[in-house]
């Protein structure tokens, strides 16, 4: 019962989360970032770990472990990324997902349940991580006007752009 209580907490906090986000996002106004997708994919991933969460309410017990770490390791991961937007928010997430893993790790205890947490939890961080890197690395140029910068990177450095007028620069360093 508590199990239940505390994914569907989680599942509130993900789903204001996500509302509020691209409230706050749409309401900055101006032209759209250079990295278009950081945004949608931030919103889809958040929404996946909740479908992971309500989806461990129906499925068999010994699946419960590895849905909820999954979602818990993805989202404390992500509520660190995003400390100063939106992180709180969804680092509570997270820690109920956890809380909600331990119990069902608790309640089917085994190295099974264990080993398909840790690897959920991996799996679903290496998710998060090479989501970031595909779309910081996306870049699209607006029709007009002049931009650039250095995009953000999980392995290592960034990449470095300038967009003239819709045209996409990446200048090369002798």
């Amino acid at each position: 019962m508590l199990a239940r209580i505390f994914v569907a907490v989680a599942v509130a906090i993900i789903a204001a989360t996500v509302a509020l986000y691209l409230t706050l996002i749409r309401s900055q106004g101006g032209p759209p970032p250079d990295d278009v997708l950081t945004v949608p994919f931030v919103a889809g991933y958040l929404s996946l770990m909740a479908v992971f969460l309500i989806v461990s309410l129906v499925v068999p017990q010994g699946a419960r472990p590895a849905l909820r770490s999954g979602a818990g390791c993805g989202l404390l991961v992500l509520g660190v990324l995003s400390a100063f937007s939106i992180g709180v928010p969804v680092l509570m997430a997270g820690a109920f997902s956890l809380a909600t893993a331990g119990i069902a790790i608790a309640a089917r205890p085994g190295a099974r349940s264990v080993v398909s947490s840790i690897a959920a939890g991996v799996v679903a961080v290496v998710v998060l991580l090479g989501g970031f890197q595909y779309t910081w690395s996306h870049i699209v140029c607006p029709p007009t006007g002049e931009s650039g910068g250095t995009t953000a990177s999980v392995l290592g450095q960034g990449t470095t752009y300038e967009c003239h007028n819709g045209v996409l620069t990446i200048p090369t360093i002798p």
